[in-house]
């Protein structure tokens, strides 16, 4: 997939709106992991700075906190058996969920952590601040670089003219896609 950096960097936070689940991925090339995360936000718009929230328990949980890093990862729908697999198989029992779902590792320019390959975007995030909600946190994290399909994120916009269709998690095994957009008219 042709990706280009988005520029300005202040745009970033438009990767994540209409709030679409991502996959984080975590690690260091030697053991990494991928979660799927619905509960994610952009925080700030320059510097940009994105929020997702973790179970403490979770697998990755410690790889982030320990690293400080982690890529986020925007799928189209026609990845939503892999978003689903990684969602319903912890990294303790699977060595290297980007094989077992079919995903290929993306070099990051910046962080440690691979980014997917397949990916419609990827935000490379270094966490700065963590609030402990008890059994989860909510991860503040400054975007440092991120990457966007040139067919369908121009000038800062995502571009639903060529066919994208960005996946929504509704619970379980359920799923919706936005495909389209629509203008309103201002009052007035």
């Amino acid at each position: 997939m042709n990706k280009a950096e988005v520029k300005p960097l202040s745009s970033a936070y438009r990767l994540l709106n209409p709030g679409s689940v991502v996959l984080v991925s975590v690690g260091d090339g030697t053991r990494d992991n991928l979660f799927p995360v619905t509960w994610n936000t952009p925080v700030r718009q320059d510097p940009p700075m994105v929020a997702i929230v973790s179970g403490k328990r979770h697998f990755s949980y410690p790889l982030i906190v320990e690293r400080g890093e982690f890529g986020l990862n925007v799928l189209q729908a026609s990845l939503v058996d892999a978003v689903l697999g990684c969602g319903s198989t912890s990294g303790r029992d699977v060595e290297d969920k980007f094989a077992r779902f079919g995903l290929t590792r993306e070099k990051a320019g910046i962080i440690r952590p691979p980014l997917v390959e397949e990916a419609v975007a990827s935000l490379e995030c270094r966490v700065c601040q963590v609030v402990d909600l008890g059994s989860s946190a909510i991860l503040v994290a400054q975007v440092v670089r991120a990457l966007a399909s040139t067919e369908h994120f121009r000038e800062g916009q995502w571009r639903f003219d060529s066919g994208l269709e960005l996946l929504h998690h509704l619970s379980g095994s359920r799923f919706c896609v936005t495909v389209s957009e629509i203008t309103g008219r201002k009052p007035g």
